[in-house]
């Protein structure tokens, strides 16, 4: 049985459209997507049809037939399971069915021969639709929404902050709202500058739909490159500290590098069985480092892919990664509560894998551990306890505890040259706070039109 999820969506395509004019990336991967891909994946595959590539669409199974049959809609199992009147059968199930403009498109281009202008067909639908044009964000948030991604500019002037299809500036003295920036996902998962500050690449989607990494001018949020798109999250963005290489953290297992600012894929890793949530560039360029979900983190040779070394000391997921400054030492966060300290330079060394062994620990959070930034000598954390951490990168003694986010602190950002150090939490509060002396700089709700003239959430 073919059984399908409905989402919201659709391609609005009139069902009188030519069939000759139909056209599979344009009109019908977007209703699939929208409609049927989250029941019909690799995680998934509810009755054993899996609709997230064409290839996989098209391939027919003895017992069940083809889920589509080209130029014969009444004997494609596609088109029989959206017009059946059976409800045991009918799709999408536990949903309202497809609009009649929909499932004509659908039949018309069955008819028509199921033709396809996709290009790759072992490629994600998602990978092959027309970049989407996001909805615009709400002008008025009705409630405040989580705190997901931070990140300063590189003068420190401003902090971004992830919002609900949008990127929020503010002053990080002040507090005050600088200007919105619109056109991304919904939902922001890592926001990373370049070193220049000219681009702002954005890292997010919509989860088990859509993931996407953007790249924006900084200054007027004017869309520069859909880099490119994926079936589930991006997790997380960086950019290597010469600017010429950007990583993403894909919910897929995958971490894409591409070349700056072409913005060409250069590399794509699949070694982890899991999320990838975090990445991270030695300082060189030369490795990256990842964590995930799949409890390892690992480091591979960022040019040619090559794993160096993995370590599975967590024994659960793990959620952050930063190298030391010398890049010998890589700290990964996890949902054990604790920060592990391990090499990467011994497998690196030796250019053969490796399984790293922990050197330390850092110890002391009152729930999982998520993101690190690491600044001028400090290593910053944030955790599900609320609070923002600094730790000396030297001996990894503590140096500061930051509280006053009042809920989980998902995201940490720091800035050493005005020695300023910001967390974001589940609330949509953000604060910010002096690494010199520890105190608060300000502290304001990431939600426009939510704040009151106190900076308070309104009741």
């Amino acid at each position: 049985m073919l059984l399908c999820l409905l989402a919201p969506g659709g391609t609005g395509a009139a069902a009188d459209k030519p069939a000759a004019e139909i056209s599979f990336r344009r009109d019908i991967a977007p209703i699939l997507i929208a409609r049927c891909q989250s029941c019909h994946d690799a995680k998934v595959a509810k009755g054993g049809f899996r609709l997230d590539t064409f290839e996989l669409l098209m391939r027919a199974d003895a017992k069940k037939g083809a889920a589509v049959s080209p130029g014969k809609p009444e004997a494609s199992k596609l088109h029989q399971l959206l017009i059946t009147t059976d409800a045991d059968d009918r799709m999408p199930q536990k949903a309202d069915a497809l609009p009649a403009a929909e499932i004509a498109l659908i039949k018309g281009w069955i008819a028509a021969g199921a033709n396809y202008d996709g290009g790759d067909p072992k490629l994600a639908l998602v990978e092959i639709v027309p970049s989407l044009t996001h909805p615009p964000a709400p002008v008025a948030y009705p409630a405040a929404v989580p705190v997901t991604a931070l990140a300063f500019t590189p003068d420190g002037a401003e902090l971004a902050v992830s919002g609900y299809r949008e990127i929020t500036f503010w002053n990080p003295i002040t507090g005050q709202l600088v200007r919105r920036v619109g056109g991304v996902a919904p939902r922001t998962q890592a926001l990373a500058f370049s070193p220049d500050g000219k681009t702002l690449a954005v890292a997010g989607g919509q989860p088990g739909e859509l993931g996407e990494l953007r790249l924006l001018e900084a200054a007027s949020g004017k869309l520069v490159k859909v880099v490119f798109s994926a079936a589930d999250l991006v997790l997380d963005v960086q950019f290597s500290a010469d600017g010429k290489l950007l990583a993403a953290a894909c919910a897929d297992g995958s971490i894409r590098i591409f070349s700056f600012p072409a913005a060409t894929k250069k590399l794509q890793i699949d070694n982890h069985a899991d999320w990838v949530n975090a990445v991270a560039f030695s300082p060189d360029g030369g490795l990256i480092a990842s964590a995930s979900r799949d409890k390892s983190a690992k480091v591979f040779d960022a040019t040619s892919g090559e794993i160096l070394s993995t370590y599975n000391g967590h024994g659960v997921g793990v959620f952050g990664v930063v190298f030391s400054a010398d890049g010998k030492t890589v700290f990964t966060a996890g949902q054990d509560r604790k920060i592990h300290v391990w090499l990467a330079q011994d497998a690196a060394q030796s250019r053969k894998q490796s399984d790293a062994k922990k050197q330390a620990e850092i110890t002391g959070f009152g729930k999982e551990a998520y993101r690190l930034a690491r600044g001028d000598g400090s290593l910053f954390s944030c955790s599900a306890d609320g609070l923002i951490r600094e730790h000396a990168l030297s001996d990894r003694k503590e140096l500061r505890t930051y509280t006053g986010l009042g809920d989980w602190a998902y995201a940490v950002a720091a800035h050493p040259g005005t020695k300023r150090v910001a967390g974001g939490a589940f609330n949509g509060r953000v604060n910010v706070w002096s690494t010199a002396d520890g105190k608060p700089v300000t502290t304001f709700v990431a939600s426009p039109g939510l704040v009151t003239a106190a900076g308070k959430l309104k009741e």
